[in-house]
């Protein structure tokens, strides 16, 4: 068996225990971080994604893949920094909005747009939309996004794009938003670009956004 699907394996079963290790088998063996990123971690978390999608895996088993994929990335994160290999696809700014503490969904997000070879900018739980303005200031993203997990919190969304576009930052990024009430009739009705019903649908429509 190759390390690479050492890798994948890994992760699809949630294996975080012994990832790192494997990581580690890969790198002394040659593999590229680059490699071991797209054609390993990535490829895992999106076919987890898939099967959550279908029902044949269910949350504990995706928590578990995401808690073994972000094991693996606190190993690589370090040796990626000058690394020639690597180029970032793009910058993601994420938060939980205002009014709402969840964060599974949104930790289930970055950890596969890093995944993906995103830059995230995790700006928590509960965040304002004064955060997220300057947030956008500081990091100019490619991307947006929002996550709410309570039907109360939605209505805060509005406040926070009407805060970006009186920033003057509203053409300058790409819109997304996601959690359990949030739907395609929501997005469209405030403009926001890009909805995704779950994490895995969310990394690749990232990925497609900035390919345009």
């Amino acid at each position: 068996m190759s390390s690479l699907k050492e890798i994948h394996d890994a992760v699809v079963a949630g294996n975080y225990k012994d990832i790192q290790e494997l990581v580690k088998d890969a790198i002394d063996k040659g593999k590229s971080l680059d490699d071991i990123i797209n054609n390993a971690l990535s490829v895992a978390m999106i076919e987890v994604g898939d099967k959550f999608g279908s029902g044949e895996l269910y949350m504990p088993d995706m928590l578990l893949a995401a808690k073994a994929m972000k094991t693996a990335m606190e190993y690589i994160k370090p040796l990626l920094k000058g690394s020639e290999h690597i180029s970032e696809k793009g910058t993601l700014v994420i938060g939980t909005v205002k009014g709402d503490l969840h964060d599974i969904g949104k930790n289930l997000v970055i950890t596969m747009a890093e995944g993906q070879g995103f830059k995230v900018v995790d700006l928590g739980i509960d965040v304002d939309y004064e955060t997220f303005v300057k947030a956008i200031k500081e990091n100019s993203p490619d991307i947006v996004a929002f996550s709410g997990l309570l039907t109360t919190t939605l209505a805060n969304i509005p406040e926070h794009i009407k805060a970006i576009e009186d920033a003057g930052l509203r053409d300058k990024v790409v819109l997304a938003v996601g959690g359990a009430p949030v739907t395609q009739h929501f997005a469209d009705m405030y403009g926001i670009e890009i909805y995704a019903p779950d994490a895995s649908a969310a990394a690749k429509k990232f990925v497609e956004t900035v390919k345009r």
